[in-house]
Parts: structure tokens; C-alpha cells; sequence
């Protein structure tokens, strides 16, 4: 080899290096004193109450297109009622002691997936094309949402929620 040029295998070797120190160094500084995990609200927790939140800005908008009578009531009527099953089930995840939220909008996070069928006004009232839109929504959100819980039961039913709203998106497509 010439001159200043580095062959593959030393700059490998010299990047395993620095790997390999960077991760002993990052690993030793997690040894101190600092909870094991810094915030106050466990990453299952914060999934749950988005979850929670979200699903019942989904059975508010079900219940005013019944009202206004967007789609097929008997359709309409069974999603309600799986938006509400789901909004228990979330509810019975949490641990004991752990509410719901701490505060509902004051939380300065972004809105749910489902206003992203209506950006300009999230309480106007949905069509059936609207709800499907927010069900295809909510259902594709649900795989990473799984992903970031830690138990593998709440991972489970965030999986089966997000079933759930796919095959209400296909059928609400249909009607």
C-alpha cells in the first residue's frame, strides 16, 4: 500500500475500537445514582394514556356521526361498541393507582392519529369516508405503538386494537 492510505481492515479495527470504548463508557456512566428509569411516567403507561385518550376522542366522533346520520347506523353502532370495549380494556392495563391521565390536553403532546382525517376542525362531524380515514389511521399507528410498550400482554392488545380498526376501515371502505 502507498503511502497515507489506510487499509480496510485498520479503519475497521480502529471503528470496533471506538465502538467497543464508546459502550464501556456510556454503560459505566449508568452506574450512579439515577433511577433506573428517569421519568415518572413508565413507557407502557404513556402508550396506555395516548391510547385511552385517543380511542375516546374516537367514541365522541362515532357518536356524533350516529347523531348526524353519516353512515350505516347498525355499522356505526358495532364500532362504537368495540371503541368502547377497547377503551376498557385500556383502562383495566393500567396499573393499580395510575389514572387514566394527568392531565387530558395540558399534557402539551400532539393530538391522536385521528385528526389527521380532519386537520382543520377535529370535532366537525365524519361521513363514512371521514371515519375510515381515521380508523386507517389509528390502525396504522398501532404497530409502533406495540413496539414501544415493554409488556408483551399490552403489546398484544395494541396489536389486536389496531386489527380491530383495520377491518373497520375496510368495512366502513365497503359501505
Amino acid at each position: 500500500m502507498g503511502q497515507g492510505i489506510v487499509s480496510r481492515r485498520t479503519l475497521l479495527g480502529a471503528t470496533a475500537t471506538g465502538v467497543v470504548t464508546a459502550g464501556a463508557v456510556v454503560g459505566l456512566s449508568g452506574c450512579g445514582t439515577t433511577d433506573w428509569y428517569p421519568y415518572d411516567v413508565t413507557p407502557d403507561v404513556h402508550v396506555l394514556r395516548s391510547l385511552i385518550r385517543e380511542k375516546q376522542r374516537t367514541v365522541d366522533r362515532y357518536e356524533r356521526a350516529l347523531t348526524d346520520g353519516a353512515g350505516p347506523p347498525e355499522l356505526l353502532e358495532g364500532f362504537l361498541e368495540h371503541h368502547l370495549s377497547h377503551v376498557d380494556a385500556l383502562l383495566e392495563s393500567l396499573p393499580e393507582g395510575v389514572g387514566p391521565s394527568e392531565e387530558p390536553e395540558a399534557s402539551g403532546e400532539p393530538r391522536g392519529t385521528e385528526d389527521a382525517a380532519t386537520e382543520t376542525d377535529p370535532t366537525a362531524p365524519l361521513d363514512a369516508v371521514g371515519l375510515r380515514l381515521l380508523e386507517s389511521a389509528a390502525a396504522s399507528s398501532r404497530p409502533d405503538q406495540a413496539a414501544a410498550v415493554t409488556d408483551p400482554g399490552l403489546a398484544q392488545l395494541v396489536s389486536a386494537i389496531g386489527a380491530c380498526e383495520a377491518g373497520h376501515a375496510h368495512l366502513l371502505d365497503r359501505a
